[in-house]
Order: C-alpha cells, then structure tokens, then sequence
C-alpha cells in the first residue's frame, strides 16, 4: 500500500475506495498520525480490519433487539477508536449511524447498518489486496 503513495495518498483503480464521495483510507492523514510511521499506520489499519466484522455484527444484533441506546454507545465508541485509522467513509457512516441510533428512527438505522456492512466489506477487502 506504501509503495503505491503518490502525492500523500493511495491510489487505486477500484471505484469502491470511494464511498459518497468519501475515501475509504486518507494514507495522509493516517501519516500525520503516526508520526510519518508507515508500518505503524498500516499496522493500526489491520487491527481494525480484525475487529471490524464482529462489531457489525454486535451493532446488528443491537438493531435487532432495538436496543437504541446501547447501539448508539457503541458506534461512538467505535468511532473514536475508528478515528486513528483516518477511514474518513467509515468515520461518516458511524456518525451518521450514531445520530440515527439516537433517534430510534429504525428504518433509518437498518439503511446505515446497510452502509456500514457495505463499507466494512470494503476496508477488509482492500487490506486482503494490500497484503497480495
């Protein structure tokens, strides 16, 4: 992913590393956060990848039960931790899922879970094809 940096960002051909306009990883951000440390950033990317899934499944699970309250304390725990990744599409969506969260509006919390499993597949599959 490094090698492939130009200009402070990553390029990619794959129209999915942009979500509503927003990139799934900001690489420049990400370096301004570590420090300039590459390994470290994309070290901090795995890990979330590794927990991303089964805090999708935790926030269905949550809709399920429409327990809005305690969705809603997830997603901004998730975001904060979310936020040192520099995942501006995923940071949107937990925001955005976490205002819904707020307002108990369930449908608008099924099509932002929706969004969230879409861009969660995103980011897993592109740390799989960084690693190729």
């Amino acid at each position: 992913m490094i090698s492939e940096m130009e200009n402070g960002s990553a390029q990619s051909n794959d129209r999915n590393d942009r979500i509503a306009g927003l990139p799934l990883r900001d690489m420049k951000r990400a370096l301004r956060i570590t420090g300039g440390d590459a390994a470290l950033a994309d070290q901090m990317f795995e890990q979330m990848g590794q927990v991303l899934p089964a805090q999708l499944e935790g926030c269905r699970q949550l809709q399920h039960e429409e327990n809005w309250g305690e969705l809603k304390r997830r997603v901004h725990r998730l975001r904060g931790s979310v936020t040192y990744c520099a995942v501006p599409a995923l940071e949107h969506n937990l925001s955005t899922l976490e205002t819904a969260a707020a307002s108990g509006k369930s449908e608008d919390i099924g099509s932002h879970i929706r969004a969230l499993a879409f861009i969660v597949e995103r980011l897993v599959a592109s740390i799989h094809r960084d690693r190729d």
